[in-house]
């Protein structure tokens, strides 16, 4: 199926930043220092080139996977607006982009809307088992802290997908 046509421009875009919004909705709720960040969102990064690489088994996940490679290869940025905006805010437009994925994913591909938000799940998962919280240069800590873990709650919540 060729899912692009099913979708507006803005949707498309929606789909294609979903893993990123997922593992930065994680970064806000449990903020790290400067390398958690970067192991925290490079989950998402790895989450996506995995599809890439290997059939996710979800068709719609691999096309958005396939036309995110394609607009690297091009060098095009694929931006968010919720990566800008009052800090204070973020998190609930996270919560509210992803109440709005579920529903046009319910709308337009719902045989296809529970892998997708799975795979959306399994990004955030990932960001928040990336690093470690507390410790000491790296050593001991949370592998995923009460903050994260009630983060990734709301969100399993809100996409109807289990914890």
């Amino acid at each position: 199926m060729e899912y692009r046509m099913i979708f507006t421009d803005t949707e498309w875009n929606m789909l294609m930043t979903a893993s990123e919004v997922a593992s930065f909705y994680i970064s806000l709720s449990s903020p790290s220092n400067m390398f958690g960040v970067v192991k925290e969102m490079m989950a998402s990064t790895n989450q996506i080139i995995d599809a890439i690489r290997n059939s996710s088994g979800n068709s719609l996940v691999n096309e958005v996977a396939s036309d995110i490679k394609r607009y690297i290869d091009q060098g095009v940025k694929i931006d968010s607006p919720l990566f800008s905006g009052a800090p204070e805010t973020r998190e609930e437009a996270c919560l509210t982009f992803f109440r709005d994925l579920s529903a046009l994913l319910a709308q337009k591909v719902p045989d296809d809307a529970e892998g997708f938000k799975k795979w959306v799940y399994e990004s955030a998962k990932k960001s928040a088992e990336a690093a470690s919280e507390g410790g000491f240069l790296g050593f001991g800590g949370e592998k995923v802290n009460t903050a994260e873990q009630d983060a990734l709650k709301k969100l399993a919540l809100v996409l109807g997908v289990e914890a």
